[in-house]
């Protein structure tokens, strides 16, 4: 078989073991809209950072990734400054605004580059056929990075699914740590964007952690489980995909949603049995 079927494949296990891992603590810290809240932002850096491919053709490659990930940190870092403790604002409605104007940016960029409207289009369904070697190795590497992140800030990402506001007031560097969750955050969703897709991704983050906390209740068994079902969710939803010639990133997104409810079934099932 063609090896770049491999490593699509290979791609697809990557990104799902990463979302699914990164949405243990966004579904745990109730806060799952930041997916799409962020993912637009990435949509809308990677259509005005394809403006400047016309100015220097030889960045076509360059410009579009760095200005998805530009847009999605500094998203992220106004997330990191709603501060509920300290003000009337909710996470989520920060969320809702921030998703609001960073949608209008990415529809405006859209109209205003006529000559790639299909390809921008192309962002909010995402294939996880675009991949190459280059873009799997930057995956492979954020997927690496956000573990590490995880290992080394355990104790004070556990505070933070337990209470934002306790976390603050314990004094375990909760700012800084929530900050640094949603600035990785945002580059990770920006470099899964065009395997997934800017409205598909909320999907492929929430429903794998979702599943693992109904089933689990330790906090690695939840870990272990959603990388495991993010982890199946691409790799099944691109297998059927290929073998039925249908959309990959809606297959993904539809298996991704299965597994949650196989998990909530069986959670239900065995409820009513004790």
């Amino acid at each position: 078989m063609d090896p770049y079927f491999y490593l699509v494949i290979v791609a697809g296990l990557i990104a799902g073991a990463s979302t699914g891992l990164l949405g243990v603590y966004i579904v745990g810290m109730r806060i799952p809209f930041i997916g799409i809240c962020i993912s637009h932002a990435a949509m809308a850096g990677t259509i005005y950072g394809s403006f400047l491919v016309f100015a220097n053709p030889t960045l076509t490659a360059i410009c579009p990734a760095l200005g998805g990930i530009a847009a999605s940190v500094i998203a992220a870092l106004s997330l990191a400054g709603i501060r509920p403790e300290r003000s009337r604002l909710d996470t989520n409605v920060g969320l809702a605004i921030v998703f609001c104007l960073m949608l209008g940016l990415t529809f405006l960029g859209i109209g205003l580059n006529q000559a790639s409207r299909s390809e921008m289009l192309g962002l909010l369904w995402g294939n996880i056929l675009f991949t190459d070697r280059a873009g799997t190795i930057t995956i492979a590497v954020m997927a690496a990075v956000l573990a590490i992140f995880c290992a080394l800030f355990n104790k004070e990402l556990k505070m933070l699914l337990f209470s934002r506001s306790i976390a603050a007031a314990t004094g375990v560097h909760a700012g800084f740590v929530y900050g640094l969750f949603l600035v990785l955050c945002g580059i990770i969703l920006a470099v899964n964007l065009p395997l997934i897709g800017g409205l598909m991704i909320f999907s492929i983050i929430t429903c794998p952690a979702a599943a693992a906390y109904q089933i689990c209740t330790g906090h690695r068994s939840v870990v272990i489980a959603a990388t495991i079902f993010g982890m199946l969710s691409a790799l099944i939803g691109f297998i059927v995909s290929f073998y039925l010639d249908l959309p990959t990133g809606a297959c993904i997104v539809i298996t991704s949603a299965a597994i949650f409810a196989l998990a909530a079934l069986y959670r239900s099932i065995r409820g009513a049995g004790d």
